[in-house]
């Protein structure tokens, strides 16, 4: 039998490579054209479905905290602008808009509820380049921050002293509570933060010469005693929030040596743990009756004895330490006599101030004064007190809103009700009246979102007794409540009084 030379060897490598690239290329083909396919079909898809939601940004602590807090829903394309008509929210908010570029903005005028649930819903959103309509949702929930309150221990009958008064953390929508910080005799706090800045008397209550010491409590409960300018007595204590700086009024000790002072009003930079006085006019350490921190920033308005107010820059130009008599220092601006400082506005550049008369807000920025006036009600003469002014306007006319404690005299009867009331839009009701006619409004502050009110009581003021404190003493039962602004519903009621946010 003869071969034939000319026939392919089959087991030559180029024959068994070719074999082996065909189910290769059919199968990078088949990838291939099957990629394609994805591709052409996701193309399709884009053109005819609308803009798609890709990511949420929402800081669920800081939108119940501040107001003009901002909720942003970014899309996958360029959108054509939306509307108000299109946005739903639920529970129902006031909210402001705006649409960059391939994202929604919803901003709110006003702080959100604590602990709850929302639904956002933006309807017809519309591609700039392709005219598709699609919704964009969302939910998301809001926090709610701790407050803190005072309960102070109460002497055994016929004992010598009292137990550690303690400092409570808690919320409304929740029972539960915790120490943030105990010790002896707690004059006043306020909070920084995590943190707390505390008062406490040195020594026992009962001394001619009473003194205090200043700590600061990390959110571990660990105090760290501050530089006080001497021995003495410390009051009206208060913190700039974000400008690591405490203010306080000082009374020196009769016996304690150095410079003495009366009511001085002096500043703490936590970063250094120095005290400065402020000085007054006359480049002297300014003694004052009332102070306060504008709202957000470091500067200071301040009651002279004289009833003069004094608008005080306790930093230099650098936003350095607090400075007495340097060359940079801004003198006080006198700002007129009034008889009381009643409140500081939200926006940081008004105050509230009294005298027989009436109420004036002072707008620092403009130089203006206008007039609060209380409704007249028949047969009665109102007393205006204490004010707070909500943190958010009304939504729609950013007009002022707050709170105010109103005392009404009747003259045939003798009598005084008080009762809370909440202005808006030019109209009042009321918020928070007692619950008997024996029971006595002390104050109230308002929640950072606007949402409640923290009322102190004396629940009979016919058998009150006071805890016996020479420095912020209040009544044995001083009770605060929580109300719901929107509905008037008591929330909760603690034992203790100045509940702060």
């Amino acid at each position: 039998m003869s071969t034939d030379s000319t026939s392919p060897d089959l087991t030559s490598p180029d024959v068994t490579s070719a074999g082996r690239l065909r189910p290769f290329r059919r199968a990078l083909w088949l990838l291939v054209g099957g990629l394609m396919v994805a591709c052409l079909a996701l193309v399709a898809v884009n053109l005819i479905s609308g803009p798609r939601l890709v990511s949420v940004d929402v800081d669920t602590t800081a939108v119940v905290s501040a107001a003009n807090q901002r909720l942003v829903l970014e899309a996958n394309r360029q959108l054509v602008d939306v509307t108000r008509d299109q946005v739903s929210i639920a529970p129902s908010t006031n909210f402001q808009l705006t649409t960059s570029g391939n994202s929604v903005v919803i901003s709110f005028p006003q702080p959100l509820a604590y602990n709850t649930d929302y639904a956002v819903s933006v309807r017809g959103v519309t591609g700039a380049a392709v005219e598709r309509q699609s919704t964009l949702s969302t939910k998301f929930s809001t926090a709610e921050p701790s407050l803190y309150y005072l309960s102070r221990a109460v002497p055994a009958t016929g004992a010598d002293s009292r137990g550690a008064d303690r400092i409570l953390r808690t919320t409304v929508g929740s029972t539960e509570t915790t120490v943030a910080f105990e010790f002896a005799n707690i004059q006043e706090f306020v909070p920084m933060g995590s943190e707390l800045a505390v008062v406490a008397a040195r020594s026992d209550l009962g001394s001619v010469d009473l003194a205090s010491a200043l700590y600061r409590v990390g959110a571990d409960g660990a105090a760290e005693e501050l530089n006080l300018p001497g021995t003495g007595l410390v009051q009206d204590l208060q913190a700039a929030p974000g400008q690591s700086l405490l203010g306080f009024r000082f009374t020196s000790a009769a016996d304690a040596p150095g410079p003495h002072y009366e009511n001085v009003l002096f500043t703490l930079d936590l970063r250094t743990n120095a005290s400065t006085a402020v000085p007054g006019l006359s480049g002297n350490p300014l003694s004052v009756t009332t102070w306060g921190f504008m709202t957000g920033r470091a500067d200071i308005v301040a009651q002279q004895y004289d009833s003069t107010l004094l608008l005080i820059n306790p930093l230099d130009q650098s936003g350095g330490n607090p400075l007495e008599n340097e060359p940079e220092f801004q003198p006080p601006v006198p700002l007129g006599q009034f008889a009381n400082l009643t409140a500081f506005a939200p926006d940081g550049v008004r105050i509230i101030a009294a005298d027989r008369n009436g109420q004036y807000v002072l707008d620092l920025s403009q130089g203006t004064e206008s007039a609060i006036v209380p409704q007249s009600v028949e047969g009665t003469t109102r007393y205006t007190a204490q004010l707070r002014f909500l943190a958010g306007g009304d939504g729609e006319t950013d007009a002022d809103r707050y709170v105010q404690r109103i005392a009404e005299f009747a003259p045939e009867t003798g009598s005084v009700r008080q009762f809370l009331s909440l202005v808006a839009g030019g109209e009042a009701r009321t918020v928070y009246a007692p619950a008997s006619a024996s029971e006595t409004i002390v104050g109230f502050e308002l929640s950072p979102n606007d949402q409640y009110l923290a009322v102190q009581i004396v629940p009979n003021r016919n058998t009150e007794l006071s805890d016996g404190y020479p420095v912020n003493a209040q009544a044995v039962d001083a009770t605060t409540v929580f109300v719901n602004i929107a509905t008037g519903e008591v929330r909760r009621s603690v034992l203790g009084f100045d509940a702060t946010w």
